[in-house]
């Protein structure tokens, strides 16, 4: 099944919206059930522009090609069997966004992958939809393709023998037994032994360690500023998702200040974060190459925000 594979044939239905270029590509559009395609979804924008693309985990819902007054109008799920991939490719004014998914079908017909939305600058557009062919199996010439029939014949039960169960199944009952009487001698043990006191990290102390230990590595001393700022931001978008128990990884710089305005930090707090991406921002994008102190700054101004927004701890709190 994986031969069509060799031989890409893309469909490429494409529009541009306000500068937006907007490409669908299937990579087979006539394919056997359970060969697995790859569906690709790019745009291109420009360099500052902010693009969000939720992808579908579970399957993707397509519907079936025939027109409605059919009584075979049932669409199915492509299952993804390899999950989503998606990066940017940067130009010298521009970049391209690329998504990729790889699909497969367990069902013959003819249907239409509708196109995802994406959302560019807080505006929402949608791709284009794909048509795609699916069958058992490559036609022949003369032949036709039929179902399997199945016959069988049921055995008669064999009357139920004490005799004969413990013969048969005399290791698995050993087995058992064996594990009741681990079990029991492993709780009689336990009650022995005095409780250990477990220490749980909090969200601020793990956040914290996490800090220092990107400190620690110097990545700007190895030629790796960009991945420095990159985890960086990583690590506070988490803090804060997981501080406020709202979904920042993937919300642009303007986002994050509007959700946590609504939670209820202070404007300072809010304007600290915002330097703190925005810093990040510039050294991804617009290839920003700060001193080592202003890097330093930016560290320091992060764990100072999670002091600030984390509860108070008492160590000899019960």
């Amino acid at each position: 099944m994986m031969r069509h594979l060799i031989y890409l044939i893309f469909l490429t239905p494409f529009f541009s919206v306000n500068g937006q270029e907007l490409t669908t590509t299937v990579s087979d559009s006539n394919l056997m059930i359970g060969q697995p395609i790859i569906l690709n979804y790019k745009v291109k924008t420009k360099i500052d522009d902010s693009v969000i693309f939720t992808p579908s985990v579970n399957g993707i819902q397509a519907r079936s090609a025939i027109s409605s007054s059919s009584l075979s109008n049932k669409g199915i799920e492509f299952e993804i069997t390899s999950g989503f991939v998606d990066t940017f490719i940067f130009e010298k004014d521009a970049k391209e966004w690329v998504g990729r998914y790889v699909i497969t079908a367990w069902d013959s017909g003819n249907f239409i992958l509708p196109g995802p939305k994406i959302v560019i600058n807080d505006s929402t557009f949608h791709f284009a939809s794909v048509s795609v062919t699916t069958h058992l199996s490559d036609a022949i010439d003369g032949m036709d393709i039929y179902d399997i029939k199945e016959n069988y014949s049921k055995i008669p039960p064999r009357p139920f023998a004490l005799w004969h169960f413990l013969e048969s199944n005399w290791r698995w009952i050993l087995l058992v037994l064996v594990c009741i009487a681990v079990f029991f001698y492993l709780k009689r043990i336990n009650r022995t032994k005095p409780e250990e006191v477990v220490h749980t990290t909090s969200l601020k102390e793990r956040t914290l360690i996490a800090i220092a230990a990107l400190d620690s590595a110097k990545l700007w001393e190895k030629g790796k500023l960009k991945e420095h700022f990159v985890e960086l931001s990583f690590i506070l978008r988490s803090y804060l998702t997981s501080r406020y128990n709202v979904s920042l990884l993937e919300k642009t710089s303007f986002e994050t200040k509007f959700i946590l305005a609504k939670k209820g930090l202070n404007e300072g707090t809010i304007e600290a974060i915002a330097r703190i991406l925005s810093e990040s921002d510039m050294v991804k994008f617009a290839k920003s190459e700060p001193e080592l102190m202003a890097i330093l700054k930016v560290s320091t101004l992060a764990k100072q925000i999670i002091a600030e927004t984390s509860p108070l701890e008492f160590d000899n709190a019960k």
